[in-house]
């Protein structure tokens, strides 16, 4: 916890925001009234072919919040899988709890399963179940394993969220939309990329954007990290 508070206002102070006590306290790095939001730090596009769309994802089995064994090709539903990076230490994660559960009561009917890793030592299960209860999907939330599917997926942000055929292909990795970031706060998106990004694969298409950046808090995708989570035993977590 302490590493990510610290590495949170390093990062505020890199993009140049006053901060105060009250705010660090309130997880509020919105920047002050009457200064221009860094709409830089958006998402951004990036090459397809260099963060692994189109290539398949290791059928990883891991440990979920119900003590279950799960294997990933089991959560696929008819089209595919949404598997979404929640960290409720990150108040970028945090602003798009509500809109993950749009858009899961959205496409969980068309086809779609879910699957949300915490790739954070510091969440414990107090914190998974509390962002359970608020999110209200069903599906997955992993318990253990949520490093090595991080890790399989290139995940490097809180803000990332990616989507796998039936095939375990990645057919779409990046943001959730354009509206909430690390330093600035839109009224509403301007884009919707994994709204988007699922509407084309309902419609057969090719994904018109496969793949963006992703603002949120930095994550170290570290399959050794899984070490602190010890209800199971070594050698079942890949298969």
């Amino acid at each position: 916890m302490l590493m990510r508070r610290l590495g949170t206002i390093a990062l505020t102070l890199l993009i140049g925001l006053p901060l105060s006590t009250a705010a660090l306290e309130r997880n509020d790095f919105s920047p002050p009234p009457g200064r221009t939001p860094i709409v830089s730090l958006g998402p951004t596009p990036l090459a397809p072919a260099d963060v692994g769309i189109g290539q398949p994802i290791p059928d990883l089995q891991v440990q979920g919040a119900d003590g279950r064994l799960h294997r990933l090709s089991q959560q696929v539903g008819e089209r595919g899988s949404v598997i979404v990076v929640r960290d409720p230490d990150c108040p970028v994660s945090r602003r798009y709890g509500p809109r993950i559960a749009e858009l899961a009561a959205l496409y969980a009917d068309q086809g779609f399963g879910f699957v949300m890793i915490y790739p954070n030592v510091s969440v414990d299960a107090t914190l998974r179940e509390r962002d359970q209860r608020r999110l209200r999907i069903p599906g997955v939330y992993v318990a253990k394993g949520s490093f090595a599917l991080a890790d399989a997926l290139g995940v490097t942000s809180t803000g990332d969220t990616f989507v796998i055929d039936r095939d375990l292909r990645l057919r779409y990795r990046g943001a959730i939309d354009d509206q909430f970031g690390i330093g600035y706060t839109r009224p509403l998106p301007t884009q919707n990329h994994l709204r988007n990004a699922l509407d084309d694969l309902v419609a057969g298409r090719r994904v018109a954007t496969p793949a963006t950046t992703a603002p949120g808090c930095r994550i170290d995708a570290d399959p050794a990290l899984d070490r602190w989570f010890d209800r199971l035993p070594a050698g079942q977590l890949v298969g």
